[in-house]
């Protein structure tokens, strides 16, 4: 009997795949990375969040990570949303991790609330900030249709092992002018694994040896295919917090954007709220430092 993995088809159906490393098949059809990796049972429980994060990503812990979140990506992520949808609103964050993001937006005035597989991590989330975590798969909970104004998924759908099936069900959530906000690894389509190797690409840490985690590595084109599929064919693409992804709107039509003087007035109605702008306003003064930085650092190397 062969040990070699059963080989999948594309999300999208195509049954096409071409071979493009020893654990990934590419489908030309609509650009994305498919993991011949079986999906594990049970992968997302406490172990995940308190050993494998460390053992086998060498990433903080779950822990750790609550504390280091908060003032870096959540703030990025937070920043963004405000660009396009004002507090009050109804916001899912599936896969919501220890929670700090559906705190933080909470505390900015928006409804939030989060889901998570693992009712370890969920009970972990609500003891670390207070807030309402359902655990379980999104298609279990009981959210009526048009239930959310936004549906965040950050680092979620490349782990999905039917994300059709699991976003269509999320598309039913939405309502009328509602959207989704993503974050994913992006597979750069014109890069082979070859070309990956050769720079030692960061896009590599998504691709481990059996990588039972990231079952689907989207590129822009296929996330656009993905997203029209479900009737949201506007994608609007925003500067992620890592270069190795992809951050992105996806709506029924084209967003209008908040003025930044409007989110401030809205994030700063109460006392909880004007803590966060502050946070928000330093997080940003740290990164413009930091862009400040590596332009004199380039000035400085480039002769003129």
């Amino acid at each position: 009997m062969s040990d070699e993995p059963a080989e999948r088809a594309c999300w999208c159906g195509h049954p096409g795949l071409e071979a493009y490393s020893d654990d990934y098949r590419v489908c030309r059809a609509c650009g994305t990375l498919v993991s011949r990796a079986a999906p594990v049972a049970d992968l997302y429980s406490r172990e995940y969040w308190t050993q494998r994060q460390t053992e086998h990503h060498g990433l903080p812990d779950i822990r750790e990570r609550a504390r280091l979140d908060l003032p870096e990506r959540c703030t990025r992520w937070l920043r963004h949303l405000l660009g396009l949808r004002l507090p009050p609103a109804r916001i899912l964050e599936v896969g919501c991790a220890h929670g700090a993001y559906v705190a933080l937006l909470r505390w900015a005035g928006f409804d939030a609330v989060g889901t998570e597989l693992s009712p370890w991590v969920a009970r972990f989330a609500e003891e670390t900030f207070g807030v309402r975590v359902l655990a379980g798969q999104i298609e279990d909970q009981d959210f009526k249709e048009e239930s959310f104004d936004v549906i965040v998924l950050n680092d979620v759908i490349e782990h999905l092992p039917d994300p059709l099936r699991t976003l269509g069900h999320c598309s039913r959530l939405l309502a009328r002018g509602g959207f989704f906000v993503v974050q994913t690894p992006e597979y750069v389509e014109h890069l082979s694994y070859a070309d990956l190797r050769r720079s030692n690409d960061l896009f590599l840490k998504h691709m481990d040896r059996n990588n039972e985690e990231h079952l689907y590595l989207f590129s822009r084109r296929s996330a656009g295919i993905f997203f029209s599929r479900l009737g949201f064919p506007s994608l609007e693409f925003a500067s992620p917090v890592y270069s190795y992804d992809m951050f992105f709107s996806a709506s029924r039509e084209p967003l209008k954007p908040a003025d930044g003087p409007s989110a401030v007035a809205a994030v700063s109605r109460s006392p909880k709220g004007r803590l966060v702008q502050a946070l928000l306003d330093k997080a940003f003064e740290s990164e413009d430092r930091a862009w400040a930085i590596k332009r004199l650092e380039a000035s400085v190397r480039t002769p003129s």
